[in-house]
């Protein structure tokens, strides 16, 4: 270290001095300048990470970056860059980094928790990601001045977006004051040394917001050019301005295929993240030995709390507390905890929704429900905010030990009841009975909407009556649906949509929203009774998307026209604007298709090449069965088709057990050529009949089955 020679260089000048009589011989300076306010605060207050607990002192930059030297050095000795490069677009950077975190925390509870964190997890995550950045080829055929040109400016463009990937911490999770708090450092107006130093203050004070979460990566790029420098983005750029483009994607977390930075940044986080946590972020907090799963377990929790995720007491909450008990929904809740302890890789916990209940009943925090005849280890609870809604809602949980440990302050309880077993409920909710539904299927990972997978033979109805009612807890929650947009309490032309095919898109999952159910439980019951219309060459893909008037597309989920039948979405739209009398304001209709009502508009319908099946209002006598007689007779004309046309050798079969096995592909141009039906319309029969007409999904191909 510079002082440490200094030192040195001063004993052997006091030697020469005695040996050869000479005066007073000056010392070299630092090469840095320094203000009152740094110079009068002793070496021991100058605070590295581990935390400073007593207030943050408003020291100079440059003695911050001597407390991180042993990494700027091997910055400067990778030899990636020249003397004047290194000086400008390295050193400089990190200068300017200093004095806008300065001593910041780079989280409240997590990882680099203490004074000075921010600034070391940046230097960290920037050094490692140089140094793999390095190691990768750059595209393309280069020639060699071509490559001496842009190498360097990739080996910047690399470390500056590291430097910069959490650049937006400082605006989104703190509030930094003085000491009595009548002065507020504004992250957007100047830097936080500049702003202490210009309100004279020596200490400066921070408090977290709450509800946080992610939402530093939004804000970050906003302040790239005050820290890489206007000089620096050009030079980058001079030599391609991909590099400028690939680092703003890699700092806002949203990268291109292409992006080549975006990965080394990633790896480079969660290094830092994981050594963090094993090593002095532990040790700081009282654990030297072992690896502090409770701790860690709890601090997550409260994260997710913290963030907004976890809520309590609401529609759709993970936590709720009911009789002086804190449940919290499973195995959602453990889905979540395990997706942030994959993503950040943090050592010695486990991975999955069952081991991490596991482990919290081992340490105490749960408990499951014990002396149940069939072993379920659950409680099924009943919010009574639902239950008014959907009459059978219940929600699997677990029963946490200590609500004081993740709630800062734990509200009121709510009224409702324990379903299935003989503990009273703490009240009694007015006509809710409580009806338990199929079970669905325990997940083991997080599950991602998209990857949901249906039966492919389900259950064939009784021909002489319905095949479906809106009953079960998802049917409950589209009868809410239904509800509340007759009552205008919801608007739907901003969540439905029905379109020329009878198909009714709901807006995912904004749809479902407020009626207590999870994403996977929709899904599944969705395609467990056929409700989803599918592409069966995406059969993974439950999710579809819909380019409705001007905007960004929806995310939609395509139900059965029989779905929209049942719940006559379309008057349920008509007497909501008739109640909240807003004729006035012309309804949205959406720019790509043409709604099909009983009410025609006098504007043409676009030309189509499928018959319309119209949406019938419930007040019309077998509306539903209306319905159900039409997709069945498109469904023996499919069937006849198929079997003449392999009769007669132009479609190829696989004979199986009783059915034909037909490649869709080869099928849909037959089809296309003899029946007047959408490819939609189509796929849609295979919920009528399973037992005469589906599809089968046999990777790579996709198959028709129908009777021989």
């Amino acid at each position: 270290m510079y002082r440490q020679r200094l030192r040195k260089e001063a004993r052997m000048l006091h030697l020469l001095k005695k040996v050869m009589g000479k005066g007073e011989i000056s010392l070299p300076q630092p090469p840095f300048e320094t203000t009152p306010t740094a110079q009068s605060l002793p070496d021991d207050e100058i605070p590295r990470y581990p935390p400073f607990v007593k207030g943050l002192p408003a020291s100079h930059p440059d003695r911050l970056i001597e407390t991180q030297q042993e990494l700027i050095g091997q910055i400067r000795e990778s030899g990636l860059a020249s003397k004047d490069v290194y000086e400008e677009f390295y050193l400089g950077p990190l200068r300017r980094f200093a004095s806008y975190a300065h001593l910041l925390p780079a989280s409240e509870t997590h990882h680099h928790r203490g004074a000075g964190g921010l600034f070391r997890h940046a230097i960290e995550v920037a050094l490692w990601s140089l140094q793999s950045g390095d190691r990768v080829l750059l595209p393309g055929d280069q020639t060699p001045r071509r490559r001496r040109e842009l190498e360097p400016r990739w080996h910047s463009a690399v470390f500056l977006a590291a430097l910069c990937h959490d650049l937006g911490k400082p605006i989104t999770d703190l509030i930094v004051t003085n000491q009595d708090g009548g002065k507020v450092w504004d992250p957007f107006c100047e830097d936080l040394y500049t702003w202490a130093i210009g309100n004279q203050v020596d200490r400066y004070f921070l408090r977290w917001r709450k509800n946080r979460g992610t939402s530093h990566t939004s804000v970050s790029l906003l302040l790239v050019e005050r820290i890489v420098g206007r000089s620096g983005l050009g030079w980058i750029s001079q030599g391609d301005p991909n590099l400028v483009t690939w680092m703003m994607e890699a700092i806002s977390g949203h990268p291109s295929q292409e992006n080549m930075i975006h990965n080394l940044i990633v790896r480079s986080d969660q290094f830092s993240v994981t050594r963090d946590i094993e090593g002095m972020g532990a040790t700081f907090a009282g654990y030297e030995i072992g690896i502090p799963v409770e701790r860690i377990l709890l601090d997550v929790m409260r994260r997710l709390v913290r963030d907004g995720v976890w809520i309590v007491n609401e529609p759709g909450s993970r936590l709720w507390h009911m009789d002086g008990h804190l449940y919290l929904v499973w195995p959602a809740g453990g889905e979540e905890l395990a997706a942030i302890i994959n993503q950040e890789k943090m050592p010695g916990l486990p991975r999955t929704p069952n081991s991490i209940l596991d482990m919290l009943v081992e340490r105490k925090l749960a408990e499951f429900k014990v002396g149940q005849p069939d072993g379920n280890r659950y409680w099924l609870i009943a919010p009574a905010i639902l239950a008014e809604k959907i009459p059978n809602i219940q929600l699997k949980a677990i029963r946490l030990n200590n609500p004081g440990a993740l709630l800062d302050s734990l509200p009121a309880s709510v009224d409702g009841r324990l379903v299935g077993n003989d503990d009273p409920p703490t009240k009694s909710l007015s006509n809710a009975s409580v009806v338990a539904p199929t079970k669905p299927a325990e997940p083991t990972v997080e599950v991602v909407p998209a990857a949901i997978v249906t039966s492919s033979t389900p259950s064939s109805p009784p021909a002489d009556q319905p095949p479906d009612q809106l009953d079960g807890p998802v049917g409950e929650a589209l009868k809410a649906l239904v509800e509340d947009i007759e009552h205008g309490r919801r608007d739907g032309s901003k969540i439905t949509h029905v379109d020329s095919e009878g198909i009714l898109c709901l807006k995912w999952p904004d749809a479902f929203k407020g009626y207590g159910l999870e994403n996977k439980t929709i899904l599944d019951e969705l395609g467990r009774r056929n409700w989803l219309v599918v592409d069966p060459m995406a059969p993974f893909r439950k999710v579809a998307e819909l380019e409705v008037g001007i905007g960004a597309p929806w995310k939609i989920l395509r139900l059965q026209p029989v779905v929209a039948a049942m719940m006559d979405i379309n008057r349920a739209k008509s007497t909501s604007k008739t109640a909240s009398k807003s004729a006035c304001k012309p309804e949205f209709k959406p720019v790509a298709k043409v709604e099909a009502t009983n009410k025609q508009t006098t504007e043409p319908l676009p030309p189509v090449t499928s018959p319309v099946l119209p949406i019938v209002s419930s007040k019309e006598e077998g509306a539903v069965e209306k319905m159900i007689a039409r997709q069945r007779a498109l469904l023996e004309e499919v069937v006849g088709v198929l079997r003449r046309e392999v009769t007669n050798g132009t479609l190829a079969a696989d004979h199986e057990n009783g059915y034909l096995l037909i490649n869709v592909r080869d099928a849909e141009v037959v089809l296309k050529a003899r029946i007047k039906a959408s490819r939609s319309q189509i796929f849609g029969l295979k919920g009528i009949d399973p037992d005469r007409f589906t599809t089968e999904d046999r990777k790579p191909k996709v198959y028709f089955r129908i009777r021989e």
